[in-house]
């Protein structure tokens, strides 16, 4: 008796010790993966940088004379990156995706730098990096301070590409696995030295091979690609492939086909989450993440279960100074230290605005296309020219300095008896730059109707023409004409002419409602959303439920891309009859 039931204890004991290593297994299968992202970081070393007080974007601005044109944080990107790395190896998640645009323009100095430091922290922290490249990346020249795909390849062979299991033999693209249920595959569709991104005969049939090959192995797919593969705005689709994907419709819908759910990018600088179903039922969700070293300095961390896929964004709020250049005014890293986001703000905005100062430099492209040589009469008033749209552009919205001249916005406006709101906006473009700031942060909540960004935005374009008209130089103008032969476009001799008829203008358009009611539909297709849902914090569906619809989706049928084309006009139809009924 004693002898069986010792055998039986035994038993028992085995058994439970089988039983919970089984679970164990299982258990672990089950363990949720979890992710970062991070994209555009745009990458240049200090040692390629120029003194930063040598760099004058914008003369004259005591904290941001130094800013990049596309309101990027280059001086800044290595403290940002190193602050990033630190968060991510203080977080549990083990893996880090960069959906591309790792260099700013692929010069070797760039992508040596980068890759160096990405290297340094995987051999320290044992975390796993998979990366791919974006439109920045691969500039093939006959120059070799540009990356070919070979020398792409060779540098980042330890940053991801040592785990792929297969490479696509014409492009960087790679699958390689995150666990035992999930399987990256990496899309590079980049054509190189262009900025657009076409999925090739070739690249097509891969991923439907990888695709069955997972399938096979019963891996889920998660895919990463530079340029979206859905529409994050309402007429994206009108960019002409340099957003998204070339024929994005048709490549999104077999990817959800082939059942790869979700799908990483980067390239638009924006937070934002796009949803659609295809012909066949299947969703597909592009979650594209912002630039790392652009405002609002967003990442992602997404964790995979078998209950949901939990989206969670973060962002960089502070960064060590003593890791930046020399160079910095007190002021500047006074800012930086106790204001990041502030900094971070303002050095989009001030970039954007940048751009103005750039207009007189358009001299040379002008004159080619016009056959105007320099040194010519027709050459010095086309410099005249643009040295006027220069000035019309940068025109005050605020006569802050109370001069007598009429040189401002709110003067401007004035004639038709508006009163501008108050706001610390600088001029249009600034105001175009914090709408824009919007679009990128995600969950944009601008109200185009009644907003005081489109106030200003209306009244900056109304009194912008009536600028433009006022001081347009029409001697020279009309030397430029006959010159190019344009006779029928002559200006009368008289400016008192245009005075009166831009002071008429502006108070027949009623300031700001003709913009309101006829831009209002083109700006929302620029900074709105096109697709549910939510593009910051979200729980979203796994890989084996399927939600119900969202209210809005991306169109990927062509019934839902004329129904939504429909919506768009007759929206605007809607607006161009309150604009004349006076509503």
């Amino acid at each position: 008796m004693k002898k069986t039931f010792r055998v039986l204890l035994i038993t028992a004991v085995v058994l439970s010790v089988i039983i919970q290593s089984v679970s164990l297994a299982f258990a672990g299968d089950k363990n949720p993966l979890s992710i970062y992202v991070a994209s555009d970081v745009h990458f240049r070393p200090d040692t390629v940088l120029p003194p930063i007080g040598e760099v004058q974007s914008l003369p004259g601005d005591p904290i941001f004379s130094h800013c990049n044109t596309k309101g990027m944080m280059t001086y800044e990107a290595g403290a940002i990156v190193d602050e990033f790395l630190s968060r991510f190896e203080q977080s549990d998640s083990e893996i880090l995706l960069i959906p591309g645009d790792i260099s700013e323009d692929g010069f070797f100095e760039e992508h040596l730098a980068i890759a160096e430091k990405l290297l340094q922290f995987k051999q320290r922290t044992g975390k796993r990096i998979f990366v791919i490249p974006g439109n920045h990346d691969i500039r093939t020249s006959k120059s070799k301070n540009r990356l070919d795909l070979e020398d792409f390849m060779d540098i980042y062979a330890e940053i991801g590409y040592d785990e792929a299991i297969e490479i696509h033999d014409t492009s960087a693209s790679f699958t390689a696995d995150l666990d035992s249920n999930y399987r990256l595959i990496g899309i590079d569709a980049c054509v190189y030295r262009e900025d657009n991104a076409v999925i090739s005969e070739s690249l097509y049939s891969w991923i439907e091979k990888q695709v069955q090959s997972a399938k096979a192995d019963g891996k889920k797919m998660i895919a990463m690609v530079h340029h979206n593969v859905l529409e994050h705005f309402a007429i994206e689709g009108l960019a002409m492939g340099l957003l998204c994907v070339e024929d994005h419709r048709t490549f999104s819908s077999a990817l959800a086909d082939w059942g790869i759910k979700y799908v990483f990018t980067g390239h638009g600088h924006a937070n934002d989450i796009s949803a659609a179903v295809s012909a066949k039922g299947n969703r597909i969700y592009d979650i594209e993440t912002g630039s790392l070293i652009t405002y609002p300095n967003a990442y992602r961390k997404v964790t995979f279960s078998d209950e949901c896929v939990d989206v969670k964004t973060e962002y960089i709020r502070n960064i060590d100074i003593s890791l930046l250049p020399d160079g910095y005014t007190e002021e500047q890293l006074d800012m930086i230290q106790n204001d990041f986001v502030g900094y971070s703000l303002g050095s989009m905005r001030s970039g954007m605005r940048s751009f103005t100062t750039t207009i007189p430099d358009l001299i040379e492209d002008l004159s080619e296309s016009l056959k105007i040589k320099e040194g010519t009469a027709s050459y010095a008033v086309l410099e005249e020219l643009l040295e006027t749209l220069k000035n019309t552009v940068e025109l005050p919205l605020y006569d802050k300095e109370n001069t007598k001249e009429i040189d401002s916005v709110s003067e401007i406006a004035a004639f038709a008896g508006i009163e501008l709101p108050e706001s610390d906006y600088v001029d249009l473009v600034d105001i175009g730059a914090g709408i824009y700031a919007g679009f990128y942060a995600g969950d944009e909540a601008l109200s185009l109707h009644g907003s005081t960004e489109l106030k200003l935005l209306s009244n900056a374009l109304n009194a912008i023409l009536v600028y433009a008209l006022v001081n347009l130089p029409l001697s020279p103008v009309n030397t430029l004409l006959a010159e190019l032969g344009a006779f029928d476009l002559y200006f009368l001799p008289s400016t008192s002419v245009y005075t009166l008829a831009a002071k008429i203008a502006y108070l027949r358009t009623a300031g700001e409602k003709i913009a309101i009611e006829l831009i209002a539909p083109v700006a929302g297709g620029i900074i709105n959303d096109v697709s549910d849902p939510v593009d910051l914090d979200v729980i979203l569906e796994s890989y084996s439920e399927t939600s119900d619809s969202f209210q809005n989706e991306v169109p990927l049928t062509f019934f839902g891309i004329l129904k939504k084309l429909f919506e768009v006009f007759m929206e605007t139809v809607s607006n161009i009859f309150r604009f004349f009924l006076g509503k």
